[in-house]
């Protein structure tokens, strides 16, 4: 069985606090759709549409957003809290191969998060697509692999969580690369998304939290 070490460094709760950072994406990507001019479907319209820096058919659909520079940066943003949370994470499990693998990958996808930021679909659509596709790929592999070795450390709800999140992620983006009917394109590529990203977020919290416990108990 693997065993979990929450140590009191500052690090720990750092790297915790990073990856619970990524809300962050949500809540800009929601403002950037306020504006009346964006008009957005988020069955219809892929998410890569919110950092296009001019209104044009996007995905056989017409669609602004004004807001596109904060779309941009947000990505860019989640993406190098997410490296280096995954840097800084990693003394949570024992050093072995599958640890390295796991946020390895995480920070493959957040290199790949950076990329969409600095390649808009519109500029330059084969990099943003690769790099789109790298983010949901290896953040659901990662998610799927930490699942995995929560269960063997005896978390058993946050491994089936992560465990889920990261196969539903994983089908979705497949059939999301399978181009459906593009009525359903925005609402696949979400659901390839939004399962990882939020138990990157939960498990963040989770990590800061513990490293905050055990400060506070090393203090007594």
């Amino acid at each position: 069985m693997r065993e979990l070490t929450f140590t009191a460094s500052r690090s720990l709760a750092a790297g915790g606090l990073l990856w619970a950072s990524l809300a962050q994406i949500f809540v800009v990507n929601n403002a950037v759709v306020l504006p009346r001019a964006s008009s957005q479907n988020l069955a219809e319209h892929i998410i890569s549409a919110l950092g296009d820096t001019r209104c044009g058919l996007i995905g056989g659909f017409r669609f602004c957003s004004p807001w596109h520079e904060a779309a941009d940066i947000a990505w860019i943003v989640g993406g190098v809290c997410l490296i280096l949370g995954a840097l800084l994470n990693t003394v949570v499990f024992p050093p072995d191969r599958l640890r390295n693998l796991a946020f390895g990958v995480l920070a493959v996808s957040g290199v790949g998060l950076v990329s969409t930021g600095f390649n808009p679909y519109n500029l330059r659509p084969a990099v943003h697509l690769l790099s789109a596709g790298t983010c949901f790929f290896c953040g659901a592999v990662g998610v799927l692999l930490l699942g995995g070795m929560l269960r063997q450390a005896d978390r058993p709800y946050w491994g089936a969580a992560g465990i889920l999140c990261g196969l539903t992620s994983i089908i979705s983006a497949t059939l999301t690369a399978l181009r459906p009917d593009p009525h359903v394109q925005g609402l696949f590529e979400r659901i390839a998304a939004w399962p990882s990203v939020v138990w990157v977020i939960c498990f963040g919290a989770y990590i800061a939290f513990s490293a905050r416990r055990a400060h506070l108990s090393r203090g007594r």
